[in-house]
């Protein structure tokens, strides 16, 4: 098996051109999350009015409280886990 090390010196421009490509679209893959976040994401001031009602509703005695679903797995896991445990046949007094 011979190695060309011509063919192999001729072949870098093409490959060091590849991955500069594979830089420009990662790069600009980035950017566009970057700017769809900015785009979407609240303002301070919304965020101030929205703290100021959630105060005032907590405050009243209606507590909207909204629950992430990691939150809710993690009190069904707790919940499981108690089930698991009062039924267990290990006495209590010891």
């Amino acid at each position: 098996m011979k190695f060309d090390i011509n063919a192999f010196m001729d072949s870098l421009p093409i490959m060091g051109v590849g991955l500069l490509g594979i830089f420009i679209v990662t790069i600009v893959i980035i950017l566009g999350i970057y700017l769809l976040k900015a785009i979407t994401a609240k303002t301070d001031k919304n965020d101030s009015d929205d703290k100021a009602d959630k105060k005032e509703k907590t405050d009243s005695g209606a507590d909207t409280k909204k629950e992430s679903a990691m939150d809710l797995m993690k009190e069904r896991e707790k919940k499981d886990f108690y089930k698991e445990v009062e039924s267990n046949y290990i006495s209590r007094d010891l």
